[in-house]
């Protein structure tokens, strides 16, 4: 798809997947595609401890730039999970030299975010001395509230006409707007999770039924959706954009967060 419309996307690789999958890597870096970080396992890292995180984060740098024989730019936690406690993640990303972060969901919904943060791409001072650009996930604001349209489910669960009338909202406004999904939405098979994840047998029938339920809901409809917004909007790499937030973006010290 992204071939079709003449656009480069970044892919954030999970350190797992580049170790066992290297030339699938190497596929999507030569096709001219950014490569970014989403860490070396899929795992919470507001729930880890703060060298384990950081550590976390090296690995899959290392990892990942052996593979593709260049620098890496850009990281986005799993889950979303820089929030409020663990914005020291933002150092330990600017010391190993990246130029952007993309985790922060700039309002609080139950598994993550950070009510409050700036929702505009800035450049950051950061404590440590050291500067990193924050993208924010796309968030829009209709009746009075402030809704999640990024991608991901919330892209599944929008009617089309609706997805497309939101980024075309934005796209009037002049706000830049990101969209993510994730492979397994573009997969039209129906996913059984306790067959995917062991794990999740040991669960009740009635929550792996939910969980079946939720990660299967509309998923058909993402090709069509991602296909009509890439036909109607430019799109742009992470990377591009952090470079033009460092150049004529706003600069500002990294807020103190607390909830």
């Amino acid at each position: 798809m992204l071939g079709e419309g003449g656009v480069k996307a970044t892919f954030f690789v999970l350190g797992v997947l580049a170790g066992d999958r290297p030339e699938l890597v190497r596929i999507i870096h030569k096709r001219g595609h950014e490569i970014g970080l989403h860490g070396h396992r899929h795992v919470l890292m507001s729930k880890l401890p703060r060298e384990q995180a950081r550590e976390d984060l090296k690995t899959s740098y290392k990892l990942v730039t052996d593979i593709i024989g260049e620098k890496v730019h850009g990281y986005r936690a799993p889950f979303f999970s820089i929030d409020a406690a663990n914005l020291h993640m933002l150092d330990a990303m600017a010391e190993i030299g990246l130029t952007y972060d993309s985790s922060i969901f700039p309002k609080k919904m139950s598994r993550y975010g950070i009510e409050g943060f700036e929702q505009e791409d800035r450049l950051y001072e950061l404590p440590e001395g050291g500067e990193l650009v924050e993208l924010p996930l796309t968030v829009s604001r209709y009746l009075g509230r402030t809704w999640p349209v990024s991608g991901g489910g919330y892209i599944r669960l929008m009617p089309r006409f609706l997805v497309n009338r939101v980024f075309r909202d934005l796209s009037g406004s002049g706000k830049p707007a990101m969209i993510y999904m994730h492979p397994y939405e573009f997969d039209s098979s129906p996913i059984d999770i306790a067959a995917n994840y062991p794990a999740t047998a040991r669960r009740s029938t009635a929550r792996v039924a939910y969980l079946n339920f939720r990660w299967n809901l509309f998923r058909r409809s993402v090709p069509r959706k991602i296909a009509g917004l890439l036909k109607e909007h430019k799109f742009i790499t992470c990377l591009e954009r952090a470079n033009h937030v460092k150049e004529h973006g706003v600069r500002s010290k990294l807020p103190v967060c607390a909830e």
